[in-house]
């Protein structure tokens, strides 16, 4: 493999490989199961990159296993992965998931629980079939990593939602990856691997390399993903533009902001942060709004106002905002938080961070690497750290 088509090439190879998987797993539907099947499907079947089962058929494969041995398993990964969003969603009042309304959205918070809570059960059967297919041993390995992964999943998402439930905004960056590394990085990377590198029949020290080879692209993946939510076109993005400063997210991007921001700025911005997102936001098809302190950048930048006189009213409108109570955020005070996130350059500061990982995963896997034949497998795996900074969505 050469670049980032030849990624997009093995993407889509082992999106078709896992489709066709999943198609196995979900069974029809009958008069008793209420649609329950379909509905199970239905984010499966909207185009996504299915990274995560591209990358436990690649370290399979270019360790020596076979595709048979891993391909029930990756499945799995991409059904845990779509019950999780299914999930996010609900959490995160989302409107979009790959370009299309949430499950939530079209038919119902109560419906999109249970199919979520459905997928994550059906997917206990082929991991028990592993006995069979692979032999004991490789199976239970891989359903304890399984098991490792949901509950690290489970603890990340936990720790988010109480960091946004309490308001605090005291974070270190560190603690920012610790979140991510169980948030993101698990489920994400250090799982599908080692459930690559178990089918494979490698040694559990060998495993355990992988996995520390893969934490540091999850960290990279989850900065990248932050400035993409920040940054992206939302016909390209497939999801809520700006979502991360209407949840509330401690997403790097902020944690610096409010680290360099001058204390009028951290107290307005903190305020607006711990406000609940309204339970309908602004639509892509709705009038932009522009914050005053875009306005006031605006007149700066033509002439008609002086920097001192920016100053001075920008102080003005965040004392004059500060003691507000509104029940929820606005669109205007989104759009103060991503002029205040421009202002302080966090995009580049959180940029720099995403690619010092991302060069730490390419030097690792690299190490990992060597001395495995070249295959297309071993070369889609040397080239993550690239597509996980390169992407756009």
């Amino acid at each position: 493999m050469s670049g980032a088509g030849d990624i997009g090439d093995y993407l889509d190879y082992a999106r078709q490989l896992v489709l066709d998987e999943i198609h196995k797993i979900v069974p029809s539907d009958r008069r008793d199961t209420g649609g329950l099947y379909k509905l199970m499907l239905d984010y499966p079947l909207r185009y996504g990159k299915s990274l995560r089962p591209a990358l436990s058929i690649a370290v399979c494969r270019a360790y020596g296993g076979t595709l048979a041995a891993v391909l029930p398993t990756a499945a799995v990964l991409e059904l845990y992965h779509n019950a999780f969003l299914i999930h996010d969603d609900i959490e995160d009042r989302s409107y979009l998931r790959r370009a299309e309304a949430t499950l939530s959205r079209v038919h119902g918070v109560p419906t999109a629980i249970n199919v979520g809570d459905g997928i994550l059960a059906l997917t206990m059967q082929p991991l028990l079939d592993n006995m069979e297919r692979i032999g004991l041993g490789k199976a239970l390995k891989i359903l304890r990593t399984v098991a490792q992964m949901a509950r690290q999943s489970a603890e990340g998402q936990m720790l988010e939602l109480q960091w946004i439930s309490e308001g605090t905004w005291d974070h270190r960056d560190v603690d920012y990856t610790r979140l991510v590394h169980k948030k993101t990085g698990w489920y994400s990377f250090i799982a599908p691997a080692m459930i690559g590198g178990l089918a494979a029949g490698l040694s559990d020290r060998t495993v355990a390399r992988i996995a520390r080879t893969f934490v540091s692209v999850g960290i990279s993946f989850q900065i990248q993903d932050d400035i993409l939510n920040l940054m992206s076109d939302e016909k390209s993005y497939g999801k809520d533009l700006l979502g991360d400063l209407w949840e509330g997210k401690h997403t790097l991007i902020l944690i610096h902001t409010l680290r360099v921001a001058t204390r009028g700025e951290r107290r307005e911005a903190v305020r607006i942060l711990r406000k609940p997102q309204p339970a309908s936001k602004p639509q892509p098809d709705d009038e932009p709004v522009v914050s005053p302190v875009a306005r006031l950048d605006q007149l700066v930048e033509q002439g008609n106002a002086s920097p001192p006189a920016r100053l001075l009213t920008t102080e003005a409108w965040t004392r004059r905002t500060s003691g507000r109570s509104e029940e929820s955020k606005t669109e205007a005070e989104i759009m103060y938080l991503r002029d205040l996130i421009r202002r302080c350059d966090s995009i580049s500061y959180a940029m720099g961070v995403a690619e010092r990982y991302a060069r730490r995963f390419g030097r690792d896997v690299s190490d990992l690497l060597h001395a495995l034949p070249r295959s297309d497998h071993r070369d889609f795996l040397a080239e993550i750290a690239a597509f996980s900074m390169n992407r756009h969505v």
